[in-house]
């Protein structure tokens, strides 16, 4: 079945020395063989055992128990490793799945494509692979460190220093990775919140922020009606960029994309800004817990705008000069979320959010409002909603709006401002 092999120096070099105990080799038909060392190149299996080096066809094995001193690397996963040690990621991924494309459940060779994975800039497939990797095995030092790696990449330190704890074993190198991210994270929680830092903890402004949050948490209470069944989690940057960690775009004030996270890196307390953007922020978690994904991004900034504070009608003005040219954007075209908008877009957009949504508060007061935002709760299409809940279709309210920007216009120039 196996065949005796005389191999050059150079492979037994690639391969490495046994290190004790014993690759148990399990053919198709159930006999078992122990070598000392064992290895797959190209369609063969090879294995050394009592000097003697020998080699079987693949579609013979069954799989390689490989003894935990040991290691079964495929000589494409030394290639990706290589390729990637001298810098050509792209080939690194290629060797990668090579090798995976021969055995998919190889341990090594889903490391190497989550190392070249990561060196591509593609930090999320990096840690789903890591973690195949170590659904795997689970007990993997370098499996746990790749998705630290990934994790880190991704902004989600404390995960990733879970990972790194579990791969200390490996030595310096993860230790100093894990020393990198800071100091340990510290929590404030509450029946309502949870606060995290992203880099060296502060309690004083973790303490101040739940204070903002909680008075504003009685207040939205009140005046929708409803609450998030959950607490919302807000996150506290206090190291590294805000934009880095979240990807948010260069004009975010914060990002909320289920957790809160806003960058307060310098601050000592709540600010005048930061409760204006805590506000903000919390109102989308508010409409989310109740809407879900059902509510338009006009109507999700317009009510996070009128919350935070401030004239509701501030942005008419400004607004105006666009209603009379007709260069305003259909209502309709606002539905999806702002991420992908150049800033001046977008802030034509926030402007024209907080205007509409101040022009329905004028017609229907803050009950229309709730009523709006139960209807999107049930599930109905904004375009049905606005009707059934304040007699508007699009076209209605996006008329009816504009001729109100216009004659404020009006009024404005008239009084000479």
């Amino acid at each position: 079945m196996s065949r005796r092999l005389l191999l050059p120096g150079l492979l037994l070099t690639l391969v490495g020395p046994a290190l004790g105990g014993a690759d148990a080799i399990v053919l198709t038909s159930g006999r078992v063989i122990e070598a000392d060392h064992a290895w797959f190149e190209g369609g063969e299996l090879r294995y050394r055992r009592g000097g003697v080096l020998y080699a079987l066809p693949r579609t013979l094995v069954s799989r390689v128990d490989a003894a935990p001193e040991t290691a079964l690397v495929d000589p494409d996963v030394l290639l990706s490793r290589d390729r990637l040690a001298q810098g050509d990621a792209a080939e690194a991924l290629r060797f990668a799945r090579i090798a995976l494309f021969r055995m998919p459940a190889s341990v090594p060779a889903l490391q190497a494509l989550g190392d070249a994975q990561l060196a591509l800039g593609d930090a999320a497939r990096a840690r789903e692979t890591a973690e195949t990797a170590l659904a795997l095995d689970p007990q993997s030092a370098a499996s746990h460190e790749l998705r630290g790696d990934a994790l880190a990449e991704l902004g989600e330190f404390v995960l990733a220093r879970e990972s790194y704890r579990s791969a200390l074993g490996k030595g310096d190198r993860v230790r100093r990775k894990l020393d990198a991210l800071g100091t340990e994270p510290a929590s404030i929680s509450s029946a309502r919140f949870r606060i995290r830092y992203d880099g060296a903890s502060d309690e004083p402004l973790g303490l101040g922020v739940l204070r903002v949050l909680d008075r504003a948490w009685e207040e939205y209470e009140k005046r929708l009606g409803f609450t998030p069944g959950l607490p919302v989690v807000v996150v506290l940057q206090t190291a590294r960029s805000f934009h880095d960690t979240t990807r948010a775009p260069e004009w975010a004030a914060a990002w909320n994309d289920g957790e809160i996270r806003v960058p307060v890196m310098g601050l000592e307390e709540p600010t005048p800004a930061l409760v204006r953007v805590l506000r903000h922020e919390l109102v989308h978690s508010f409409v989310a817990a109740r809407t879900g994904t059902n509510c338009p991004t006009w109507l999700h900034e317009g009510l996070a705008q009128w919350f935070e504070g401030g004239e509701p009608d501030r942005e008419d003005t400004t607004l105006a000069p666009l209603a009379r040219s007709g260069g305003l954007p259909r209502l309709e075209s606002l539905e999806p979320p702002f991420v992908g908008l150049s800033e001046t877009r977008a802030a034509v957009a926030y402007a024209q959010s907080l205007s509409v949504v101040a022009h329905l508060l004028k017609r229907g007061g803050e009950e229309g409002l709730r009523r709006l935002i139960e209807a999107l709760a049930a599930g109905i299409p904004a375009a049905e909603a606005l009707p059934a809940t304040l007699a508007l279709t699009y076209a209605e309210l996006q008329s009816d709006w504009e001729a109100h920007l216009r004659a404020k216009g009006r009024s404005v120039r008239e009084a000479g401002l």
